[in-house]
C-alpha cells in the first residue's frame, strides 16, 4: 500500500514538475535566434508549435507607430487562419488560454518611446514594475520607431547595456532585441543596426531584425548605393507608415518568432 501511495505521488510530482518545465522553456533559450525575410513562410510551422506558443507566451510588447506594423500584420492574418488567435490588452494582460496574450505598453502608456522603456531611470522603471506586477509575463520586447536614422553609436551601446542590465535583473523573461526600420537611405541607420546584428550574434540573443523585413521582397532585397533600403513595393502609408503587405510580412515573421521560442527548430 504505502509502495503504490509512493508511486502515486510520484506520478503528482512528475506531472508537476513537467508541466513547469514546460512552462518555462520560453525562458530557458541559449542560442542565438535571428527572425529575418528568411522567416515569413509559416505555412512551414507545424500548427502544433502555434498552439504551443499560445499557451505558454505571455508578451509585453513596449512600441510607437513603426513598432505596431507588426500587431496590423497579426490581424490581418488571423482573419484568414484562425488559427493565430491572439488578445492584446491596453496597459495590462489580457486573461486568455487558447490565445496568444499580449501586454501592449506599460502600465500607464501606450505610446513608448526610448525614454519610455529602456533610456531613463523612469522607462526603466516602468519596464520593471509590468514585469514585477504580472510574474506570468516571459518574453518583452520593444520596438525602435525612426531613431535608428540619427543614433550615435554610444546611444546604441547603451541600449544594448540597457537590455542586459533587464535580462539579468528577470531571468525568467526573454528580451526580445530589434533593429530600426529601413524606411531611410542612411548609411549611419544601416551601421546602427548592424552593430546591434553582431551584438546580438556574438551574445547569442533574440533579435527580430525589422529593418531586414524592410528590405526584401519575392526573394531580392533593395538596395541603393549598396545600402539595404525599404523595397518600393512597401512605400506607403495604408497603416503604421507602410503598406498592408509589408506589416502582413512582419506578423508573419513575429508568429515564427513565438513558434521558435515555443521550442520549434525552424526546420
Amino acid at each position: 500500500m504505502e509502495k503504490r501511495i509512493g508511486i502515486g505521488l510520484g506520478i503528482i510530482f512528475l506531472i508537476i514538475f513537467c508541466g513547469y518545465v514546460n512552462a518555462a522553456d520560453v525562458a530557458k533559450v541559449k542560442s542565438t535566434i535571428i527572425i529575418d525575410h528568411n522567416c515569413t513562410d509559416i505555412s512551414k510551422i507545424p500548427m502544433q508549435w502555434i498552439e504551443a506558443a499560445k499557451a505558454k507566451i505571455k508578451l509585453h510588447y513596449a512600441h510607437t507607430s513603426h513598432g505596431g506594423q507588426i500587431l496590423v500584420g497579426m490581424e490581418k492574418i488571423v482573419k484568414s487562419e484562425p488559427g493565430y488567435s491572439f488578445i492584446r490588452k491596453n496597459k495590462g494582460l489580457p486573461a486568455t488560454t487558447n490565445s496568444l496574450a499580449i501586454f501592449d505598453g506599460q502600465e500607464n502608456d501606450t505610446y513608448i518611446t526610448p525614454e519610455k522603456y529602456w533610456a531613463s531611470d523612469a522607462g526603466r522603471k516602468a519596464t520593471q514594475n509590468v514585469l514585477d506586477h504580472n510574474p506570468e509575463i516571459n518574453l518583452s520586447m520593444w520596438s525602435w520607431c525612426c531613431q535608428q536614422n540619427g543614433n550615435s553609436e554610444e546611444t546604441v551601446q547603451k541600449y544594448l547595456e540597457a537590455m542586459d542590465v533587464f535580462e539579468r535583473a528577470n531571468p525568467g523573461v526573454i528580451f526580445i532585441y530589434m533593429t530600426g526600420n529601413a524606411q531611410a537611405n542612411s548609411r549611419n541607420r544601416y551601421a546602427r543596426n548592424e552593430q546591434i546584428r553582431n551584438y546580438c550574434k556574438a551574445n547569442q540573443k533574440i533579435l527580430f531584425d525589422f529593418a531586414d523585413l524592410d528590405c526584401w521582397y519575392d526573394g531580392r532585397q533593395h538596395l541603393i548605393g549598396g545600402i539595404p533600403v525599404e523595397h518600393p513595393r512597401y512605400k506607403g502609408n495604408e497603416a503604421a507608415h507602410t503598406t498592408r503587405e509589408s506589416c502582413e510580412m512582419k506578423g508573419r515573421a513575429f508568429w515564427w518568432m513565438m513558434a521558435r521560442l515555443a521550442g520549434w527548430e525552424g526546420k
